[in-house]
C-alpha cells in the first residue's frame, strides 16, 4: 500500500515537474489571456464569428505557428491555438490563469485520466487541450467565459 503511494506521489511530482519545464521555452512579448491584445500594424488578420473576434497569426522562436484571438469590441485577448515542431511557452500564453491550468491538470492526473500524448484540462476559468508527439505538437486554450457572440470553441483552429 505505502509503495503504491509512493509511486503515485512520485508520478504527480513529475508531471507537475513536466509543466513547470513548460515555462522555459522562448516566447516572443506578446499579450496573454485576457489581456489587451498590441497587434502590430500592417498585420495580416481572419475574422471569426462573423467578425466578432479576429485572429492574429506569428511564427514563435521555436517554429511554431501560433494564432492569437483577440475580441474586435474589446481588444482582448480569448484564445491562442498552435501547431508545430515545438510546444510554445503555454504558461506564458496563459498569463494570470496558468495556475488555474495547473490546479485542474493535477487533478485531472491525480485521477489517472490524464493522457500520454493527448489532454483536455477544463480549469475553472480556462480550458487547455494539447496533443502531439516530438516535433508535431497542437494545442489550443481559451476563455469560454470571454468568448464573443458569435464565436464558439469550434471556430479556435
Amino acid at each position: 500500500m505505502k509503495i503504491c503511494n509512493l509511486i503515485h506521489a512520485g508520478r504527480a511530482a513529475a508531471f507537475v515537474c513536466a509543466l513547470s519545464c513548460l515555462g522555459f521555452a522562448a516566447l516572443p512579448a506578446r499579450a496573454a489571456l485576457g489581456d489587451t491584445a498590441a497587434v502590430p500594424g500592417g498585420v495580416a488578420l481572419r475574422a471569426v464569428g462573423g467578425g466578432a473576434g479576429r485572429v492574429v497569426s506569428y511564427v514563435d522562436d521555436g517554429g511554431t505557428t501560433i494564432n492569437e484571438y483577440v475580441g474586435s469590441a474589446t481588444g482582448t485577448v480569448f484564445a491562442y491555438t498552435w501547431q508545430g515542431p515545438v510546444q510554445p511557452n503555454v504558461e506564458a500564453l496563459l498569463g494570470r490563469y496558468a495556475a488555474d491550468w495547473r490546479r485542474a491538470a493535477a487533478a485531472l492526473h491525480a485521477t489517472g485520466l490524464s493522457g500520454l500524448h493527448a489532454a483536455r484540462v477544463d480549469g475553472a476559468q480556462v480550458v487547455v487541450e494539447t496533443a502531439g508527439h516530438m516535433r508535431a505538437y497542437v494545442g489550443r486554450a481559451w476563455l469560454p467565459a470571454a468568448l464573443p457572440a458569435g464565436v464558439s470553441d469550434g471556430d479556435l483552429q
